[in-house]
């Protein structure tokens, strides 16, 4: 089967917006045709992307010189390889469950570690033990605004009908248990399930009932047409791709070749929030019947 770029994307053209985070995969293109006939596979890339943010969460405790320089490459090369997995797999037809459970699960634990791993440097450079406060907060931060963007990203997805290995709600069912035990769907893919239950869960539940608390504030009824119009605002989906967690990681990549990681903190903590109000403000006034 020859190539097909149009195959990488989870869009069709009539339905793709700005995101901003394809600015970070200058190389995408050219990476996965390289790929594309070989015998590597989607899960195999997945797990050495795991691989580098493990690299780089190390390196930012190591003490080794150049420490953050290690820590910056390494974890740019999470986010390149992070987004090569599901683009091959895309346009070799292969996507599965298994693999988008496994891509969360590696982006989850990468994350903690690494916002750990920073934390503990900034603390032990500067002495202040506040820093802990801090980075805490940036990691729960970074996960809520992530949350958010794909919160809107699969609603979105969902509705123009061309990605169905995410659902907005990942709450595993007795339907999902049934198939499994039938052989159906794969028993691992459910085992990845539960565990991404656990992991995201808490964070998709508070993002849906900060989006049900907008639409009554706007004044949106419940019907087809109405929530149509609310998740397919191409414009308000430009707007949040900032706060996917790949652009998460490529800003704290520069501010790390900056050595400027308690400065990415405040920014993250104060000045990103500040921007989810200022959309949500927006996106409700510029909706409100």
């Amino acid at each position: 089967m020859p190539f097909d770029v149009e195959k990488m994307n989870k869009l069709p053209l009539e339905a793709r917006f700005f995101d901003l985070n394809e600015i970070w995969y200058f190389m995408n293109r050219w990476v996965v045709r390289q790929l594309y006939p070989t015998a590597v596979t989607p899960n195999q890339i997945t797990v050495l992307s795991f691989l580098f943010g493990l690299a780089s969460a190390w390196f930012y405790v190591s003490g080794q010189p150049h420490a953050l320089i290690f820590g910056a490459v390494f974890l740019y090369g999470k986010v390149f390889l992070d987004n090569v997995d599901g683009n091959l797999a895309r346009v070799r037809g292969t996507t599965s469950r298994f693999g988008r459970f496994l891509d969360s699960l590696a982006d989850f634990l990468v994350t903690v570690l690494v916002y750990i791993a920073v934390t503990v440097y900034l603390v032990g450079v500067t002495s202040q033990p506040e820093y802990w406060v801090l980075g805490l907060l940036g990691l729960l931060v970074c996960f809520m605004h992530s949350t958010f963007f794909v919160f809107y990203l699969v609603n979105y997805t969902s509705r123009v009908g061309s990605y169905g290995k995410n659902r907005v709600d990942e709450t595993v069912t007795e339907e999902d248990r049934t198939r499994a035990a039938e052989g159906q769907t794969d028993l691992w893919a459910l085992r990845l399930q539960t565990l991404f239950a656990w992991a995201y869960g808490w964070q998709d539940k508070a993002v849906e009932k900060l989006d049900a608390l907008c639409r009554r504030v706007a004044r949106i009824p419940e019907t087809q047409e109405a929530l149509q119009g609310w998740y397919s605002d191409k414009k308000f989906l430009s707007a949040i791709s900032p706060l996917c967690l790949c652009t998460n990681n490529i800003m704290l990549v520069i501010f790390s070749l900056l050595d400027q990681l308690g400065l990415f903190l405040i920014l993250l903590i104060s000045g990103m929030n500040l921007y989810v109000l200022g959309l949500l403000a927006w996106k409700m006034l510029s909706k409100a019947r």
